[in-house]
């Protein structure tokens, strides 16, 4: 996989938002998984070839050629009909609370503020989910689906990382914004 700059993945992301799109449904375009769609938007795009990126870069209508063009302007997002439960799928965004279980990190996602509109997390901007990930079932609450018991949110943090203190520093952040903010 070639590298590529984070001006360049913050682009797709960019992209792939204003078209409304989640991580999930790009990524069944193009044929990987929701995490790899996460990760290179992330900055770390090992994961996909360089075919993968080339497609989801073409279905965003941004050229590799020129990766820090802005992507075309595209009409504003309509919101979401009715009250149907929603996550922000971003491991990063303070609406998802993470804790340790048995060494594996896991997001409990937060109810979205009533001010998001429904398409857009209210914390972020990202653009939220309805389904699960892995197996498409209705979102319920809690961070893993109770379908197939996939995680909703996926870690994107490296392997060698401590979980159980990296979690326990995030959610003291979160708190910290949290009181900022009432």
């Amino acid at each position: 996989m070639a590298q590529l700059s984070i001006t360049f993945c913050r682009q797709l992301a960019r992209a792939r938002r204003e078209k409304g799109m989640t991580q999930s449904s790009l990524a069944q375009a193009v044929g990987c998984k929701q995490s790899a769609i996460s990760m290179l938007e992330s900055g770390q795009p090992e994961k996909l070839s360089q075919e993968a990126v080339a497609k989801i870069a073409s279905l965003l209508g941004v050229a590799l050629e020129a990766p820090s063009s802005p992507p075309s302007a595209l009409r504003p997002p309509s919101p979401a009909a009715g009250p149907a439960p929603v996550y922000c799928p971003d491991a990063a965004c303070p609406s998802n609370v993470p804790y340790a279980v048995g060494g594996e990190l896991l997001f409990w996602p937060r109810p979205q503020p009533a001010a998001a509109g429904g398409k857009h997390c209210g914390y972020c901007g990202e653009v939220l989910e309805r389904q699960c990930p892995h197996c498409g079932a209705a979102v319920t609450e809690g961070a893993c689906c109770h379908t197939c018991g996939g995680a909703k949110v996926t870690n994107t943090l490296p392997p060698e990382t401590d979980h159980e203190a990296w979690a326990a520093r995030r959610r003291r952040e979160i708190a910290e914004w949290k009181a900022l903010v009432t």
